[in-house]
């Protein structure tokens, strides 16, 4: 994690020594903070799972675990929402559309998500 954040920040002090942004430099922002965003989207799918499956013991005990799960279940949605809007991002700057087929209502073909996110 430390790694993409130091990319982060180079990729913004280039940025700022510059004072300006050309279209690629936006795009491959954007395009990391989607990465970024599904990789922490990853991991805490993960630890809802482990939440919902494990026993956990009386001492440490949560006072509300149905709570605590859906606080968690909601914060998913946010972190999805994050990269489909960074998506929408990279549509206004300008990008392909990485889903030819979808605006055809007869296709039935289904795009993997573009830039090989899991989401």
């Amino acid at each position: 994690m430390r790694m993409r954040k130091r990319e982060e920040i180079q990729i913004l002090l280039q940025i700022q020594t510059k004072n300006t942004m050309t279209k690629e430099q936006a795009i491959t922002t954007a395009k990391q903070f989607r990465k970024n965003a599904d990789e922490l989207l990853q991991r805490m799918k993960a630890h809802r799972i482990e939440l919902m499956s494990k026993n956990i013991p009386q001492p440490e005990r949560f006072e509300e675990i149905g709570e605590v799960i859906a606080q968690h279940t909601l914060s998913i949605r946010d972190l999805e929402s994050c990269i489909m809007r960074q998506g929408m991002a990279l549509k206004y700057i300008g990008t392909p559309n990485p889903y030819p087929e979808s605006k055809n209502p007869s296709s039935t073909v289904v795009e993997p998500t573009a830039d090989g996110l899991k989401m």
